[in-house]
């Protein structure tokens, strides 16, 4: 009975201490998320995207629809790419990422082009 009994405790500790073994840890690094808007001459357009780059230096960019039919559209349409940034910061929000630090809007020339920007970055916790 004594060997039942101190077979088992033994067992229960091995498996009691294997809790504290330490675990992989996950995908560690930063991660920006990109919302900008392009304005380029009358024939270009304007195209608005949502950027995220992974800690891996992958992106992935999702385009935003951006209708500019009058100056009223073209503004909500810039506010709808700026709710869909911050939707996206977060859904990363809720995986683990958290909000680092975030530039202030900017509107940058790139030749005949004309682009508002704002970045997110995001840590692993």
């Amino acid at each position: 009975m004594k060997k039942v009994f101190l077979s088992a405790a033994l067992a229960l500790a091995v498996a009691g201490s294997w809790a504290f073994y330490p675990k992989p840890e996950g995908p560690t690094g930063y991660m920006m998320v990109i919302s900008s808007v392009a304005a380029g001459s009358i024939f270009s357009g304007i195209s608005a995207t949502i950027t995220t780059v992974a800690p891996d230096g992958t992106e992935k960019k999702i385009p935003v629809e951006f209708k500019r039919a009058s100056a009223k559209k073209a503004a909500e349409s810039l506010e709808d790419v700026q709710v869909a940034a911050l939707a996206k910061v977060n859904e990363y929000a809720r995986t683990g990422w958290r909000l680092v630090n975030s530039t202030p809007s900017a509107l940058t020339a790139q030749g005949n082009t004309i682009v508002y920007q704002n970045v997110y970055l995001l840590e692993k916790q």
